[in-house]
């Protein structure tokens, strides 16, 4: 609907209620909030009031106000599936097409539990045993579930998950072990970072001893390969040569002999010196080596011997951890080893069931069969003969049918649910309760003229009789004027005409344009 047109619109209703005439709104803008116009001395549910004054209920309480006065809802109920005012009413205010092709639902989809707790509602039966039937029906699935989760190997076997459990108990307990003799040092992180720092200390020591060691090497084999200059192998050279030195030559060679001598001497004094060093700086770092691996292992004994507080604290958590998983495995081995008893259990609830259903439909029997009499008297007065309400009780609650002969055409079908709902509001409104019942143009699809108007006149009558409403919007060509008796005005029955010529005809005075959307190319 265009909202913006309907945003300041109000929707007045005006009913009988709980033996009192109630006037009440709901607006577009707030439809969480129904207001009340009229003072009303005695209602289940009292309307609250604004800081104007004005009465209201929420909408939740306006539903449970209308369970309560149209069906007498209870809201003490202790059933886990109970009926509802919205399914209920539903029964008498059919909406769409797929309300129309089941007399026992009023859409086409609706769950089981639905079906039969609301049905049997309204029959006058004991509801409480389709809830129950329901709830039955919901632990076979889970086993039926369950069984075939083990036989497809979804869900681990028994002996799997008994393994299971031994591996984890026995690791609870070795690390439960660990937790009782666990130590944890006040200066733990202290500690460590100390062992850290030596550790660090440590390999800066080796690197700079193996280096040390290395130079030291080759300040020993430098030494040991030194010689002095032989100046004697010079001079015989020369005199094989035939050259004869004179005594200048032989003073400058001794001199040159004397010059290499001191500079191999003072080589060897420097290498001397600095291998002494050397062997000093080793000694030293050997020194800071020993400290500092003596260091570290003291350290490191008594990081062992004793835990930090995070290591004590993570190590409970994985207990923890791995307790919640021992009863996760525990119940599924107590599920599995359940799961015959279960079955057993099902079965002997449904025969339970069965019994407590059997018993009731014995002492409930005059509700069903004044509500059997009346869908026979509804259907033999559109056919020849009357048809019937089936109502067998079963250990999945009770299960619900109706006849007519010759039914098989969809017209027929549709004055099945014609006889059933007309049938419920007799019913009803014999209790106190609803007092009216709608129906659109599809209650009539493929029912031909003559059932139409023996349904519209029956439907008439019935209603003066029995002080109720029967509200049908049919459309024009729907109205079978020419089967109707002469004595039968009925004109006298439209309350409103609504057309598609005019706007102001319409049923909200304007017409709706649908927009088309276009294609994006």
């Amino acid at each position: 609907l265009p909202k913006e047109e309907l945003s300041d619109w109000i929707f007045y209703i005006e009913l009988d209620i709980c033996g009192s005439r109630l006037t009440a709104s709901r607006s577009i803008n707030n439809p969480k909030k129904i207001q009340i116009h009229s003072t009303v001395p005695e209602l289940p549910i009292e309307p609250e009031s604004n800081e104007e004054g004005a009465l209201f209920l929420s909408n939740a309480n306006w539903k449970t106000l209308l369970g309560k006065c149209l069906f007498n809802i209870q809201n003490h109920y202790e059933a886990k599936y109970t009926p509802s005012f919205r399914s209920l009413v539903s029964y008498f205010m059919r909406k769409g097409a797929d309300a129309y092709t089941d007399p026992f639902k009023h859409f086409r989809n609706q769950k089981t539990f639905d079906v039969q707790v609301n049905n049997a509602f309204l029959l006058g039966l004991n509801w409480i045993h389709t809830s129950d039937a329901q709830e039955i029906r919901d632990k076979e699935a889970a086993t039926k579930a369950l069984s075939q989760a083990l036989k497809v190997g979804i869900i681990a076997s028994q002996g799997e998950l008994e393994a299971e459990r031994v591996k984890l108990e026995r690791e609870i307990s070795t690390e439960s072990e660990a937790i009782k003799s666990f130590n944890v040092h006040p200066q733990y992180k202290e500690l460590q970072d100390e062992a850290n720092s030596l550790t660090k200390t440590i390999h800066e020591t080796a690197n700079k001893l193996l280096i040390l060691k290395r130079k030291l090497e080759r300040y020993e084999n430098s030494i040991a390969e030194e010689r002095v200059p032989d100046s004697n192998s010079i001079e015989k050279l020369y005199k094989e040569a035939g050259v004869l030195f004179n005594e200048g030559v032989k003073r400058t060679l001794d001199e040159a002999k004397a010059f290499h001598h001191n500079i191999v001497k003072n080589r060897k004094l420097f290498l001397e010196a600095e291998i002494a060093q050397l062997k000093n700086e080793i000694l030293q770092f050997e020194d800071i080596l020993n400290s500092s691996t003596n260091q570290r292992g003291d350290l490191l004994k008594m990081l062992e011997n004793h835990g930090a507080l995070e290591e004590f604290t993570l190590l409970q958590e994985k207990i923890v951890i791995k307790r919640g998983e021992l009863q996760q495995v525990l119940s599924k081995i107590s599920n599995l080893k359940d799961l015959s008893k279960h079955k057993k259990e099902i079965k002997s609830s449904k025969i339970e069931l069965e019994t407590k259903i059997q018993r009731d439909y014995e002492e409930s029997r005059s509700n069903w069969e004044e509500a059997i009499v009346l869908f026979n008297e509804n259907s033999k007065a559109l056919y020849d003969e009357p048809g019937n309400l089936i109502i067998n009780p079963t250990d999945k609650g009770y299960k619900l049918d109706v006849e007519i002969n010759k039914s098989s055409s969809e017209g027929v079908g549709k004055m099945k649910i014609f006889c059933y709902d007309l049938m419920l509001v007799q019913l009803m409104n014999k209790k106190g309760g609803i007092d009216f019942l709608f129906h659109d143009s599809s209650i009539f699809d493929g029912v031909d003229s003559r059932q139409r108007a023996l349904a519209l006149m029956f439907a008439a009558r019935k209603a003066e009789a029995g002080g109720f409403q029967y509200i049908c919007a049919i459309n024009s060509d729907m109205i079978p004027s020419e089967d109707f008796d002469p004595e039968f005005n009925f004109e006298s029955f439209i309350k409103l005409v609504l057309k598609d010529q005019k706007p102001e005809d319409a049923s909200l005075g304007f017409h709706f344009e649908l927009k088309k959307k276009r294609n994006k190319s």
